[in-house]
C-alpha cells in the first residue's frame, strides 16, 4: 500500500477505473437490488473533484442504468463492459439482427429451464444463471453453445459470475475500452483499474504497468494486487484521497 499511495502522489494525472456490481457495492440475487451507499456516493464525488483525477466507472449494466445508479454527473460512466459511452461505438445492422435473433431462440429454448433468466440490455443481452441448478446449468449452456454457431462472426458470450453475456464482437470488452481512453491522456499518467469479475481479467491484461487490483476471494488473476471486498475498495479510495492532498 505504500508503494502504491508514492505513486499516486507523484503521478502528474490519475485514471481511476472502477467496476461497479462486487466492487464499489456488494453482489445481490438480482441486480436491480444493488444500491450505491451514500458515502461511497460522496467519496467518489470527492474523487472526481479533484484537480489530477480522471474517474470512470465501467460496468456490464446498461449505461442508462450504470448512470442512474451511480448518480453523479462529473462521473463518467461507461455501459456494456465499457462499448456503451465509448468515443465511436456504433452497433451495425448485421449485429443487431443477429442479437434478435439469438434473442428470440433463447427466449424459445433456454428459457424453459427453470433458474435461468434473460436481461435485455438492447445491444446485447445476459442470461443470468443465479440460483439455477448444476444439471440446468450445463443443459442451458449446451443449447446456448448450439444456438450461437450460426451467428458467431457477430456475436460473442463471455462468462461472468453466474452470467453469461452475449455481446457483438464489435464491443471488444473492457480491455479495449480502457486502451482506448487512456490514450486520450498524457503519457506519464497513472492507470488504476480495480474489478471482481472474469470479465475484468482483460483490462488486467491491457494495464501491465498500472495498478490493478482484483476484488473478492482469492483466485487465479492477472491483477497484481486484491482486495477483499468492497469496503476494502472503500478504505483504499479514501487513503487515495488522502495521497492526492
Amino acid at each position: 500500500m505504500p508503494d502504491i499511495l508514492e505513486r499516486i502522489r507523484r503521478a502528474p494525472e490519475v485514471l481511476l477505473f472502477l467496476d461497479f456490481d462486487g466492487t464499489l457495492t456488494p453482489l445481490r440475487p438480482r441486480p436491480e437490488q444493488v444500491r450505491l451507499a451514500p458515502s461511497a456516493r460522496n467519496l467518489l464525488r470527492r474523487l472526481a473533484r479533484q484537480p489530477r483525477v480522471a474517474l470512470f466507472i465501467i460496468s456490464g449494466r446498461t449505461l442508462a442504468d450504470l448512470k442512474a445508479r451511480v448518480g453523479l454527473p462529473n462521473v463518467r460512466c461507461l455501459g456494456l463492459h465499457g462499448w456503451q459511452g465509448l468515443p465511436g461505438a456504433r452497433l451495425d445492422g448485421p449485429s443487431r439482427t443477429a442479437l434478435a435473433q439469438l434473442r428470440r431462440a433463447v427466449r424459445r429454448e433456454i428459457l424453459v429451464i427453470p433458474g435461468l433468466r434473460l436481461e435485455n440490455k438492447g445491444e446485447a443481452f445476459s442470461l443470468h444463471f443465479r440460483g439455477a441448478r448444476r444439471e440446468a446449468i450445463r443443459q442451458a449452456r449446451r443449447r446456448l453453445k448450439r444456438l450461437l454457431r450460426p451467428f458467431e462472426r457477430q456475436l460473442r458470450v463471455m462468462e461472468g459470475k453466474k452470467i453469461w453475456e452475449v455481446l457483438p464482437r464489435l464491443n471488444r470488452g473492457k480491455g479495449a475500452a480502457v486502451k482506448k481512453l487512456r490514450a486520450r491522456f498524457p503519457r506519464g499518467s497513472l492507470t488504476i483499474y480495480m474489478g471482481d469479475d472474469t470479465t475484468d481479467e482483460d483490462a488486467f491484461r491491457a494495464l501491465p504497468s498500472g495498478i490493478t487490483v482484483r476484488v473478492g476471494s482469492f483466485r487465479r488473476t492477472r491483477a497484481r494486487w486484491l482486495a477483499r471486498n468492497p469496503s476494502e475498495v472503500i478504505r483504499f479510495l479514501k487513503e487515495m484521497e488522502r495521497a492526492l492532498g
